[in-house]
């Protein structure tokens, strides 16, 4: 199963709506450049998302120099990836997942179940476009490092929205099969039938 349809199932079971699990998905896909980053390919973390000790993961690989303690930076330089030593903080690595299912439902069932900056789960939900998403992310302080309403933090906002929408595009999901709990097999089982049987009654003159 792709990755997009991983974490767009574990949207929907959450209560996401098709269209704002797609969002989600658009959302992962853009923080991860498209699965690409090392990031994910290190720790299956497909949102960026830093280790606090959550009981879904384990202390992955060192975030970036200039988000670490201190402490951290003083005995870890320039060192990429990798684990920090005891001088560095949990918060000063990436928390590392078992698997993209684990890594989405931290973040759906973790961070978007609570209400932040106002929004609330509810609205999470039911976003419907990427500027939407991408401004209900920023009030709730969810990325980027200036405030909601500034002209950097709105600068950041419609840099994000851009970046939904162009992974939006990319998003690769099978909807009839979720929507109506109906397996790919029955649907490919029911055709072969109904063939078969049309084959039938025309070889004996029942149809024309």
């Amino acid at each position: 199963m792709s990755n997009d349809q991983i974490i767009y199932d574990v949207a929907i079971k959450n209560g996401f709506t098709p269209v704002s699990a797609k969002l989600v998905v658009a959302q992962s896909r853009f923080e991860t450049a498209d699965y690409t980053s090392a990031v994910f390919r290190q720790n299956y973390n497909t949102s960026g998302m830093k280790f606090a000790n959550q009981p879904l993961a384990i202390k992955g690989t060192l975030a970036p120099y200039k988000e670490r303690s201190a402490s951290c930076q003083a005995v870890t330089g320039g060192q990429v990836g990798g684990y920090g030593p005891p001088q560095c903080k949990s918060g000063d690595h990436y928390a590392k997942f078992p698997s993209v299912e684990i890594s989405a439902k931290d973040k759906i069932e973790r961070n978007f179940k609570i209400t932040m900056g106002g929004v609330t789960p509810e609205q999470l939900k039911a976003a419907t476009t990427p500027e939407q998403f991408a401004d209900l992310l920023k009030r709730r302080r969810y990325y980027g490092d200036n405030p909601y309403g500034t002209s950097l933090g709105m600068a950041e906002r419609d840099n994000y929205a851009r970046g939904l929408r162009a992974k939006l595009l990319r998003v690769q999901i099978i909807e009839f099969v979720k929507k109506y709990k109906f397996p790919i097999g029955g649907i490919l089982l029911f055709i072969s039938g109904a063939s078969f049987y049309y084959y039938f009654m025309k070889k004996k003159g029942l149809i024309k």
